[in-house]
Parts: C-alpha cells; structure tokens; sequence
C-alpha cells in the first residue's frame, strides 16, 4: 500500500464523519481533532532531530477516526475508572457512540463502503513512530 493510497483511505474515513461535527452545541470531532494535533506536536517536538513524520493533521485525522471506530466495536466496554488512563479523544469517541449509535453505525458502514472502494480494510493500517503504515501481518 502507498502513502497516497494511507492518506487517501484516511481522509476518506474521515469525511464520512461530517454527521457527527454538530451534534449538539459543540463540534466533538473537532474537539477530538485539536487534542490529537496537540499530542502529535509534543511527540514530533520531543523526538530525536532529524526524524520524518507524517503530517500532524493526517496523524490526527487517523486517531479521531481510529477512537470512532474501536469505540463503536468494543461499545460498552468503557469503564469509569478507565477515564483516568484514557485521551481525551477516546472517551469523546466512546461518549458519541454512547449517545448516537444509530448515527455512527451508519457511519461505520458508510465508512467502510467507500473503503472497500479503495482496497482497502481500517484494520491494515497502524500508527508507529510518526508514521501512519500498512500493518505487517503476524507469523501464527
């Protein structure tokens, strides 16, 4: 998988989530969006000099929808106490599938429709060192 085929599955997964930008009277992806900007910056910050990332924003656009989705596929599975150990984006992720999961549901099909367009499964993307990349597979 090329890098231009990554960046275009994730702006594709994440154009699917305009549904969810004004819910309420706060844009939560939005929100979701900055706090992951933020701690990709710190991290790009405090690594060695010399490293190449991918695109703070690319970056975080691939963490607001990869909290999206682990919320919607372990729904239920957030615990009180986890919210002392968890980013912010996750619990907001876990709060919208919580309060709209009609909504996200058809989101995630939608989602993975146009995936399927692409070639392309969420689950063979991963993050790792600054860089979204193609998930090696795993020897059995």
């Amino acid at each position: 998988m090329t890098k231009a085929q990554i960046k275009k599955a994730i702006r594709a997964a994440m154009n699917e989530l305009h549904e969810l930008r004004h819910v309420g009277t706060r844009d939560y992806i939005r929100e979701m969006h900055d706090y992951q900007r933020k701690l990709q910056r710190t991290m790009n910050n405090s690594a060695p000099h010399g490293f190449k990332f991918d695109p703070i924003s690319l970056v975080a656009d691939y963490f607001v929808v990869n909290h999206l989705r682990n919320a919607w596929e372990q729904r239920g599975s957030l615990r009180p106490r986890d919210i002392l150990h968890c980013q912010k984006s996750y619990i907001l992720a876990h709060a919208l599938v919580d309060a709209y999961p009609e909504r996200v549901q058809d989101i995630m099909q939608r989602m993975d429709d146009e995936l399927d367009l692409l070639g392309i499964h969420w689950h063979q993307l991963q993050y790792t060192c600054g860089d979204i990349v193609e998930r090696e597979e795993q020897a059995a």
